[in-house]
């Protein structure tokens, strides 16, 4: 499967300057595209996808062809900014990558993670019908392989030297057609409220924003 989109909740949490950037999972490199408009500066991108590789290097300055789980990132060079964007959860070594990331980032660089929740509502919902299939895309994506809460997100980055700056639980309270009646205002407000009570509950994805 080709990835052919990009994260755009996550740009809204990137930091304001970045000298070189690496994106681990980069697809056909649509987010590295954005990413060297944003900061007019180098974008180095990772995927597992020959066919990804060969489309990203057009929008990208450099891309490499591997497997993450067993990546030598000590031979890309250094990064003020490391985006993983739904990429971790397809890793058999997902600590091992994290780890290995202490090294190339600065020492003022900044980690930005998205992963998604295996518990939003809607896969709960599933799982109390007694439903746990695979689908082609989604939260039980058929090439996960390590899944996250809203705990065990955090604990990812924490318990293997990461500092979180931000953690942002992203998605919104279920409100079918009541919410085309509401002010924006109001609806927006309702959304804040139930990700702050129940992160776990509401969000699709979490995005983590850290340093070392």
């Amino acid at each position: 499967m080709i990835y052919d989109s990009f994260n755009r909740k996550l740009t809204e949490y990137l930091p304001e300057k970045a000298e070189r950037i690496l994106d681990l999972g980069c697809g056909t490199g649509l987010l590295g595209e954005f990413l060297k408009k944003k900061y007019q500066a180098p974008v180095v991108g990772i995927t597992y996808s020959a066919e990804e590789a060969e489309k990203s290097r057009s929008k990208m300055d450099e891309v490499f062809c591997a497997d993450l789980n067993h990546f030598d990132f000590s031979k890309i060079g250094s990064f003020d900014l490391v985006i993983c964007s739904h990429v971790l959860e397809h890793l058999t070594e997902s600590k091992r990558v994290v780890q290995q990331l202490q090294k190339i980032v600065s020492a003022r660089g900044v980690l930005v993670v998205a992963l998604p929740n295996v518990l939003y509502w809607k896969q709960r919902w599933e799982f109390l019908r007694g439903r746990f299939q695979y689908t082609e895309c989604g939260l039980m994506d058929t090439t996960h392989v390590r899944f996250f809460d809203w705990s065990t997100a955090q604990e990812l980055l924490t318990q293997n030297g990461w500092k979180i700056e931000k953690a942002i639980a992203d998605g919104n309270l279920p409100l079918p057609i009541v919410r085309n009646l509401m002010p924006l205002g109001v609806s927006r407000w309702l959304d804040a409220k139930a990700l702050s009570y129940a992160p776990g509950l509401f969000a699709g994805q979490f995005i983590l924003k850290a340093t070392k």
